[in-house]
């Protein structure tokens, strides 16, 4: 999908407290302010944090930014059933729309005919033996599907933000997310 004619970007993370959301928005937003945007990023989550629906959102822009919370975004992932059912609905039409299937089970019916289904947390499971770096690996699919930022500027982003000794295999969660990209089918096709 193409969002380089766009204006203003909204995009919102949604899953579970724990799982990178609020951090994924911020390499997304700081890779994006690199590259020339003006970005709010914002988050929201249950008290307890941990465990309840969350959400880490952006709005990135080539000129000002008026509106200070995302409204309708035109970019959805989500990687948990709870956040995906509490905020599907909340999507522009034909949204690009990113879910965990290995989380989401019960995949509402969306206003998108650009929904994207891939086994993160599986994947990352088999492949990196974590789950760690979920988040990441959305953003590389994320990235792969939309071409926001280029690579080597995320790449740059993820290693200044990841944990102290994680940045390799944040770096590989990110390349399978660009991998699952390449030739990905929208759900029905």
């Amino acid at each position: 999908m193409n969002f380089n004619d766009q204006d203003e970007i909204e995009i919102r993370f949604s899953g579970t407290g724990g799982q990178g959301l609020v951090l994924a928005s911020i390499i997304l937003g700081e890779a994006m302010v690199k590259e020339g945007f003006n970005v709010i990023q914002g988050e929201s989550h249950g008290i307890e944090a941990r465990g309840t629906a969350s959400r880490g959102e952006i709005i990135a822009s080539k000129k000002e930014i008026y509106n200070l919370s995302v409204e309708l975004p035109d970019i959805f992932v989500s990687i948990s059933q709870d956040a995906c059912t509490k905020y599907y609905k909340q999507i522009k039409k034909n949204a690009l729309v990113i879910v965990d299937s290995s989380m989401v089970n019960d995949l509402p019916t969306f206003n998108s005919k650009s929904v994207y289904v891939f086994p993160f947390t599986e994947l990352l499971r088999e492949r990196l033996n974590t789950t760690l770096p979920t988040n990441i690996a959305f953003l590389g699919t994320l990235i792969g599907l939309t071409n926001l930022t280029p690579v080597r500027t995320m790449e740059k982003a993820i290693l200044n933000r990841a944990p102290k000794g994680s940045g390799s295999m944040n770096l590989k969660a990110f390349r399978l997310g660009l991998e699952l990209a390449k030739g990905a089918k929208t759900l029905g096709t």
